[in-house]
């Protein structure tokens, strides 16, 4: 039974929330693509330089301010959004799991799969994502 009082849409607020939070993952993820720009431009990846190592970890700052984000948002969630967010991010998870398990396998069996790292993120993305259409879960 619903309300009366219940509003049809989203609220000022909430709708500001969703915009900074598309506009700060959105940063995130223009940084961790340029960061692997980098990475692969100079990083030297197949060299000896010492180097190597910085370029190789630039990536992961962007990574870690997008899990900030999506923690952050997760807590300004009201219970029924964060009920519907999280099926989303079960489905994700046991499907980038399922794929990493599979790809370790196919390694141990002499199969390497190249760039498999993100085979196993992008599938977990995608997973995410479509369970969030199927159980209409917020935009952001």
């Amino acid at each position: 039974m619903t309300s009366d009082l219940d509003s049809e849409g989203e609220t000022p607020n909430e709708l500001r929330r969703q915009r900074a939070f598309r506009v700060r993952i959105r940063a995130g993820v223009g940084c961790f693509l340029l960061a692997n720009i980098a990475l692969y431009e100079w990083g030297d990846l197949n060299g000896t330089s010492p180097w190597r190592l910085v370029w190789a970890l630039l990536p992961l700052l962007p990574i870690a301010w997008i899990v900030v984000v999506i923690t952050l948002r997760a807590r300004q969630m009201d219970e029924y959004q964060v009920k519907l967010l999280f099926p989303g991010l079960a489905v994700g998870f046991t499907v980038a799991m399922v794929t990493a398990v599979t790809m370790g396998t196919l390694s141990s069996a002499g199969l390497a799969v190249p760039g498999g790292g993100w085979f196993v993120g992008v599938t977990g993305l995608l997973a995410w994502e479509v369970t969030n259409l199927v159980v209409g879960a917020p935009l952001a």
